[in-house]
């Protein structure tokens, strides 16, 4: 295994690994037989299987490469015994491991984006009944891809990695690989929706499974294969790399494990429909794939990383990575044969009964009362993914022992408690009744973004998680980038420091809550699943931009001065209450082909609700002026009472 021809073949075994399951898993579903009303031919019906595991599989290879450059491999060049590395060390400022991952993912990169053209004709072809090479194939190609939903999501697919890659033939900073890693993840949301996404009424809940389990399954596996292959590169930083990508291996199985459990609820009818059918059973091997890799990453934690770390025993902790390489890659080549067998529950919608159903998958919710509100739920993935991972970092980094030279002090509770109140909180609003009800209400869709950004948030401020991740983490020494370096990061133009004073930063955040309803980004939201992702992020980036501030908090870590807080918080708190003042007065009704024609028998209009919307908006902002004032104030007194004090002391 010390060779790096032995690590490459290992590696190199994967795809067609994974391509075998696939071939057994689409004739376990029968894709020899048509799956249309006009037969395409066998080359579209085993093309689209084959072409998507490995696709799957060179994906996931260049999401690892993009996710570990950032946070797992060393970025600076270090002294080393070896001639060559020296000679490599004297004419770049990079470590090797990490040029030659980025190296790798760039022609990854282009590989993948090549797969995803041919899956686009190969899905055209199946949509149109046409067989490759005959002689009306490709007629209505370009309609396919510029008028249909599911050839513009498959095109734009092919369009962002083909972006990414080309970025990193130049780019070699943080800022470039977040780019290319943000064009690279908008890839995967636009393949998430041009599967069998879900049934009838859970397209949005399926859909942002998809995403997750892609994200999760591109980083364990494409990681796994990476670090065998970088192994010989990295010298005695191995180790400190494994540990690091062991925790983020066992996030992702965790992601993992969550997505599958809610994609598998939202696609099968029944229990039965596990051993009934092919879709089924392709489900329960996923399954037990799923538990070997737990047992596998339980083993080199346990004991692999401990032989590494005392006497560096890599060969070891090669071939298990090696072993965990194969059974990732077998369940990609299931999840491909899944993504082209329909699942027991139909993909075709049944007739809708309401407007309301037509527009939001579901029926129209039932009037709300106290217990209603109280008791109405409907899992939103998206939501909840993001609430349970706040809370386990959290708790994650809280049960580290602090570092040496901080005191050893004991974390208060009520940070603590403010952090997992805000979890909770995040938690409730997507998945309770607010989130039942806002795709059906103005009124609620704004609350319940109000409660994200003017409630959730600021309580995840307040459990200070940068002063936690300070005391218990240490800083890294090799360029990469982990949770301390998050943390601690600060603006270093004088552009980015403008940015980041306090008022102009509640501004910015104030001004991005406003967007969301004064721009199209209402709409995408409403109508898209990608749109609604991306309008939740913003609703959460803004009311930490207004909170921070609110709160004396400044990037980095620094502290804001009585006087900026006051300004802040009366720019960010006037903004938003201007907002609000605008709903009611002002404008006309917000999204009217949406809200307007929802056919609600109970509740006021759709004017009335909107300015319901905006006097709840404007209450809860006054609210937190108010509160935040009374902070303000006190901190204040408290530190003019210090430094009288100090004086005193020092006069005496």
């Amino acid at each position: 295994m010390s060779s790096i021809r032995t690590r490459i073949l290992i590696v190199g075994a994967a795809a067609p690994w994974a391509l075998l399951w696939t071939v057994i898993a689409a004739a376990m579903a029968g894709a020899p037989v048509s799956m249309e009303l006009v037969d395409a031919g066998p080359v579209v019906r085993w093309g689209l299987p084959i072409v998507d595991a490995i696709g799957d599989v060179v994906g996931a290879a260049t999401v690892a490469c993009l996710v570990l450059a950032l946070v797992v491999l060393p970025r600076r060049a270090e002294p080393s015994a070896s001639e060559a590395d020296q000679e490599h060390a004297a004419v770049s400022r990079f470590h090797p491991a990490y040029e030659r991952t980025l190296d790798i993912g760039m022609g990854l990169g282009m590989v993948w984006s090549t797969l995803l053209v041919v899956r686009m004709v190969l899905g055209y072809a199946l949509a149109a009944g046409q067989a490759p090479f005959s002689p009306r194939f490709g007629s209505d190609l370009l309609m396919y891809i510029t008028r249909l939903e599911l050839g513009q999501y498959q095109l734009a697919g092919a369009v962002f990695v083909a972006a990414a890659s080309t970025m990193l033939i130049v780019v070699r900073s943080r800022t470039g690989l977040l780019i290319s890693l943000s064009l690279v993840f908008a890839a995967l949301v636009t393949k998430s929706m041009t599967g069998h996404a879900s049934g009838q009424t859970s397209h949005e809940a399926a859909t942002s499974a998809m995403i997750v389990h892609l994200v999760a399954a591109g980083v364990w596996l494409g990681g796994l294969a990476l670090l065998v292959l970088v192994a010989g590169r990295l010298g005695v930083r191995l180790r400190d790399v494994a540990e690091r990508f062991s925790v983020l291996a066992l996030a992702c199985y965790g992601a993992l494990a969550a997505s599958g459990i809610a994609s598998a609820l939202v696609r099968l009818s029944a229990p039965l429909d596990l051993v009934t059918t092919a879709y089924g059973w392709m489900l329960v091997l996923k399954t037990v794939l799923l538990v070997l890799l737990g047992g596998a990453g339980w083993w080199q934690r346990r004991r692999v990383l401990g032989r590494l770390r005392d006497s560096d025993r890599r060969r070891d902790f090669l071939w298990l990575a090696a072993g965990e390489v194969f059974l990732i890659a077998a369940a990609t080549g299931l999840a491909a044969a899944l993504s082209n067998t329909a699942p027991p529950v139909p993909d075709e919608p049944e007739p809708v009964t309401s407007t309301a159903e037509a527009l939001t998958d579901y029926p129209l919710p039932a009037p709300p009362e106290l217990a209603t509100l109280l008791t109405t739920w409907r899992v939103d993935v998206a939501g909840m993914a993001l609430a349970l991972g706040l809370a386990v970092i959290y708790l994650w980094v809280h049960l580290r022992r602090p570092l040496t030279g901080t005191g050893g002090r004991r974390w208060p509770v009520a940070r603590t408690s403010a952090w997992v109140a805000g979890c909770v909180v995040i938690f409730w609003v997507t998945n309770g009744a607010p989130g039942v009800y806002a795709p059906v209400q103005f009124s609620v869709h704004l609350s319940q973004h109000a409660l994200l950004a003017l409630v959730a948030v600021p309580l995840l401020v307040a459990g200070r998680f940068g002063d936690l991740v300070r005391d218990r983490i240490a800083p890294r020494s090799d360029g990469s980038a982990g949770l301390r370096e998050l943390v601690d990061w600060k603006p270093r133009s004088r552009a980015g420091r403008w940015l980041a004073h306090p008022a102009v930063l509640a501004l910015l955040g104030a001004a991005g809550f406003a967007a969301i309803y004064l721009t199209p980004a209402l709409g995408a939201g409403l109508h898209t699943a990608p749109g609604r992702l991306v309008v939740l992020t913003a609703a959460v980036v803004a009311g930490a931009a207004v909170s921070l501030p609110f709160q004396g908090r400044a990037l980095g870590g620094g502290m804001v001065a009585g006087r900026e807080r006051w300004v802040a918080l009366v720019v960010g708190a006037g903004f938003l209450a201007g907002l609000a003042l605008l709903l009611v007065l002002a404008l006309p009704v917000v999204e009217p082909d949406w809200f307007a024609v929802m056919g609600r028998t109970w509740g006021p209009d759709a004017f009335g609700d909107q300015r319901l919307g905006g006097w709840v908006l404007l209450a809860l902002v006054l609210t937190l002026a108010v509160l935040h004032g009374a902070v303000i104030s006190r901190s204040r007194r408290s530190s003019e009472g210090l430094s009288v004090g100090r004086s005193a002391s020092a006069r005496y």
